[in-house]
């Protein structure tokens, strides 16, 4: 009896371990992400530089 008790701590402790891996690498990808832009500022002009070269490739495509 104690083999098949064994065998499920184990499989509860593989589970629970590849569980915190999974978590740990959304964590890191979260940060490294948000660290990408250091201050929201910083993400803003990012968003206003983007939207400008779209408005910009916009109006050439357009002919204005």
């Amino acid at each position: 009896m104690k083999n098949n008790a064994s065998s499920i701590n184990d499989e509860s402790i593989a589970r629970s371990t590849g569980l915190s891996i999974i978590a740990i690498s959304l964590l890191l990808l979260a940060l490294s992400l948000l660290s990408s832009c250091n201050t929201t500022r910083g993400f803003g002009r990012d968003v206003e530089k983007v939207g400008s070269k779209i408005e910009h490739a916009a109006a050439r495509a357009s002919g204005n």
